[in-house]
């Protein structure tokens, strides 16, 4: 009851928090047998819970690593929203980390016997980062398990994924998510050849997979990359309108212009245009977005949705402006920052609901039981209202760019985008 209650609040508060949500392929995930979910890890327990809530007809069990469930209170409270530990060998002392992973990868056979679907990060941690690390081969050998304990009848449909945002430690993220193709152990397995060599085919391929639905951006390419992503996101920029987007082609023009920057040299004509225009917007003190002006029916937009909308921010903001002192203050790993914040905002947007609703029903019945779902939601058109607020300040800004700087910015565009 917990893990569909907070399912249900997760997607709700997602449309708050995320600016946007694409999601490709999702129906590569079969519904008829046991599935392996392996993807990238970079925002820390936001990545879990989100691709469990998106993925609506199956419940999904999620690897988290075992330090977090020591206390009683918080291995009942993990364990009712379908969390597993995995134990790593820096989590305590090796005897007793492989009794405990025994009992987890018993309690995934028990799943998998019931075709149920198990999301796990092969890299094994989370890092802040647009780059895939190597995986381990943890997830191979579980996958190995289980089939041996079924004398090879289990088939566990592996299925790569890439998870991307936009931006990190930051409110009005966007986030893409898109699904492969599932692969099977048998299909890299030869007759009479060892299970090993298997195991580590199959564990290159589907980092190679899950490397194709990613931005995967090389070290030290940070900056010069994300200005090339911002002008492509200005360029392909989406209605206010629209949240959930089921299409894959915005991460393929983002992957055209990560790309680019990665097969371009050091002192390459692209590398230096680009940090030319990033410099001239900074002098300018300008964003990409005001690279367009605000057109008529947005300045509408803006005067009709401001003033309510404003005050129905003003309730709902608190669980994000108390949430961002208390993580800036007391979070010290930078992969959990986002997934503390998200989690102080819905913890919040529970408040208001398990506590407004009952409150304004006994005052004032089904009207202002009404009134209040439509005052909560009022908060997403005051975001929409700051996003073209922003545009236009940023496009007074831009322009003051001189004409060098607009033809940069034209050529950058026929070359990235």
């Amino acid at each position: 009851m917990l893990y569909y209650f907070v399912k249900i609040t997760l997607l709700l508060w997602s449309r708050i928090y995320f600016k946007r949500i694409y999601i490709t392929g999702a129906k590569h995930v079969p519904q008829d047998r046991p599935v392996f979910l392996a993807s990238n890890h970079a925002n820390g327990f936001l990545d879990g819970v989100m691709v469990s809530a998106l993925l609506l007809r199956k419940p999904t069990y999620i690897f988290v690593r075992g330090d977090v469930f020591k206390k009683k209170w918080a291995n009942f409270l993990l364990r009712s929203l379908k969390l597993i530990p995995i134990f790593r060998a820096r989590d305590g002392e090796a005897r007793e980390n492989l009794a405990n992973n025994n009992r987890s990868f018993d309690q995934v056979y028990e799943k998998f016997k019931k075709d149920k679907v198990v999301l796990i990060f092969p890299e094994a941690d989370a890092q802040l980062e647009k780059h895939l690390r190597p995986l381990k081969k943890g997830m191979s050998r579980i996958i190995a398990d289980m089939q041996s304990r079924e004398n090879g009848d289990m088939e566990v449909a592996i299925v790569p994924f890439g998870l991307n945002y936009t931006h990190f430690k930051h409110h009005r993220n966007e986030m893409m998510l898109s699904f492969q193709a599932p692969v099977y152990l048998k299909d890299y397995e030869e007759e009479g050849g060892n299970q090993r060599a298997a195991l580590n085919r199959l564990t290159k391929d589907v980092e190679s997979k899950i490397r194709s639905e990613m931005v995967d951006i090389n070290k030290g390419d940070e900056e010069v990359t994300e200005t090339a992503l911002r002008i492509v996101r200005q360029e392909r920029s989406e209605s206010i309108f629209r949240f959930w987007i089921r299409s894959r082609a915005r991460l393929a023009a983002e992957q055209k212009a990560t790309e680019l920057v990665k097969q371009s040299s050091e002192d390459s004509e692209l590398r230096a245009q680009l940090k030319t225009y990033q410099n001239s917007l900074d002098e300018l003190g300008a964003k990409e977005v005001g690279t367009k002006p605000v057109k008529l029916w947005q300045w509408l937009f803006l005067l009709v949705f401001i003033i309510p909308s404003s005050i129905s921010w003003l309730v709902m903001r608190w669980g994000l402006h108390f949430g961002k002192k208390l993580v800036d203050k007391r979070v010290k790993k930078d992969e959990l920052y986002e997934s503390v914040y998200f989690g102080l905002g819905l913890f919040h947007n529970w408040l208001l609901v398990l506590i407004g609703y009952p409150v304004v029903g006994i005052l004032w019945g089904w009207k202002g039981l009404l009134a209040w779902f439509v005052f909560r939601w009022l908060s997403i058109p005051y975001q929409q209202c700051m996003d073209i607020w922003s545009q236009a300040v940023n496009n007074r800004k831009w322009k003051a760019a001189s004409n060098e700087t607009r033809l940069l910015r034209e050529a950058l565009v026929k070359q990235v985008v």
